[in-house]
């Protein structure tokens, strides 16, 4: 018998992609799932539609709530599930009909505590959908330690992956930030003996205009630098083998919200936190500059910013 996957989806403000990510979910070839849709209080019509698809298949659990964020539904979701395995899906993406099965049949082959398919990236322009096309690729089994430097270094999601339920024991997702996703994804990482990267397209990951991600810099993106900074201490405690990494995260994200502070220059707020970066960049001169992963022109950069 085949154990049940918990599949975690935030919804607010979706009406118009929700029901293909739920559909791309309800046709999956492995049937033991449970599907936690959890309405972040959303205005529009998304409790609705997640209420009609509860009624058409038990599978679906619905827990609506006050708006709280991504974070805090997606910790709420944890609490609810009960499967062996945890999964997390945005709702405005969506996944091949096959996703779940190649993902659970990779961790049982390969031993491993996290499976993770190849994500597609989909350009959507007013409804037209462009998938970007992915190159072909092994598969790929990584340690704890070089999938958390991988995190470090090139970032990470934490959709389009399965995990076994006792990585996500303790950790939770950060509320009130942004860009918490590499947060997480570092410290499941370091809950798993075993991570194997497979090469089947399972996710499909949607850009749109005005999503966060593809939004303006504002004071929400500095969360980026706070969020480096708790890795830093994380892999300070946990891994300090990794701490070269770590750094080089954290420098980078420090020159970024450095220079994109600056076209906030009206901003009080902004003023105050670009002064406090300012310091961090000269307190962290030496270390930068000696810091192997940090390429020439990211060295030069921040030699002038830390002037």
């Amino acid at each position: 018998m085949n154990e049940t996957i918990s599949i975690i989806i935030p919804v607010y403000k979706v009406e118009a992609y929700l029901p293909k990510c739920i559909e791309s979910i309800l046709r999956q070839t492995y049937r033991d799932l449970e599907i936690i849709l959890v309405d972040d209080g959303s205005p529009d019509r998304c409790g609705e539609i997640c209420d009609q698809y509860a009624g058409k298949d038990e599978r679906i659990r619905v827990i609506h709530k006050e708006n709280g964020g991504v974070a805090r539904a997606r910790n709420d979701g944890i609490e609810c599930a009960t499967g062996a395995y945890i999964s997390f899906i945005d709702s405005d993406d969506w996944i091949a009909e096959n996703a779940y099965e190649i993902l659970y049949q990779g961790l049982k082959q390969y031993g491993a505590d996290c499976a993770v398919g190849r994500c597609v990236t989909v350009y959507d322009r007013d409804g037209v959908l462009k998938p970007r096309e992915n190159k072909a690729s092994a598969v790929k089994c990584e340690t704890s330690d070089e999938a958390m430097r991988h995190v470090l270094l090139n970032g990470s999601a934490v959709w389009n992956r399965l995990f076994k339920r006792e990585v996500f024991r303790e950790i939770r997702f950060p509320v009130g930030r942004v860009n918490d996703d590499e947060v997480v994804a570092l410290h499941a990482y370091g809950e798993c003996g075993r991570i194997v990267f497979l090469n089947q397209d399972t996710y499909y990951y949607r850009i749109r205009q005005n999503s966060i991600t593809t939004s303006k810099f504002s004071l929400r993106n500095v969360d980026c630098y706070y969020n480096s900074v708790d890795n830093l201490e994380f892999i300070r405690e946990k891994k300090p083998q990794l701490e070269e990494c770590a750094d080089y995260k954290r420098i980078r994200a420090m020159l970024y919200c450095y220079i994109h502070l600056r076209r906030l220059k009206g901003d009080p707020k902004a003023r105050e936190i670009r002064g406090m970066l300012r310091e961090e960049l000269r307190k962290s001169r030496k270390s930068a500059l000696k810091n192997r992963y940090l390429s020439p022109a990211m060295k030069a950069l921040f030699a002038v910013c830390s002037l």
